[in-house]
């Protein structure tokens, strides 16, 4: 008796799996938008000390710096205080959940593309040891000892960001 019940449940599992990889394969993903021709203009290296704001910082940078495209990585640090917010559904328009983390943290991460003099970064972090957290940065983000970071300059089709129906903001030519 175990046995059969066993290969029925073999057979269901495997008539599931198939089912749902049929589907899969049905559904053919969005094909990528690929923005090329850009050329990095110039490079620029920053540190920030302590009590220096990380986005308000990259913000005033990309204005004094004329940038209108270009690229931001946030290599090393650690901040005291930071605002995040992240996506908390699965729902087409998304629900954002912002969050405020008092502490010491290390900056694990943090990258992002500037378009149209807009920066949208993301940064990771870290607390204890215990893993790492964050999401999409938002002002308010004080830095504890240091922050390095690269701020890159292209030069190329221009980029801009418009929201799609659902509120989402994606990248596209200007």
């Amino acid at each position: 008796m175990k046995r059969r019940y066993f290969i029925y449940a073999a057979t269901v599992m495997t008539a599931l799996t198939m089912s749902v990889a049929s589907r899969a394969a049905d559904v053919k993903p969005p094909e990528p938008r690929v923005f090329g021709g850009a050329q990095a203009q110039e490079v620029y290296r920053v540190l920030l000390d302590r009590d220096g704001l990380l986005l308000e910082s990259v913000n005033d940078i990309i204005q004094q710096k004329n940038i209108q495209d270009g690229e931001v990585l946030i290599s090393a640090g650690s901040v005291q205080e930071c605002t995040f917010h992240f996506v908390a559904t699965t729902t087409m328009k998304p629900k954002n959940v912002y969050k405020t983390v008092k502490g010491p943290f290390e900056i694990l991460a943090g990258m992002g593309i500037i378009a149209d003099g807009e920066p949208h970064i993301h940064i990771a972090l870290s607390h204890d040891g215990q893993g790492g957290f964050g999401n999409h940065l938002e002002k308010g983000c004080r830095v504890l000892y240091l922050a390095e970071l690269t701020i890159i300059k292209y030069t190329g089709p221009p980029l801009t960001r418009k929201n799609n129906e659902n509120g989402i903001s994606l990248l596209q030519a200007k």
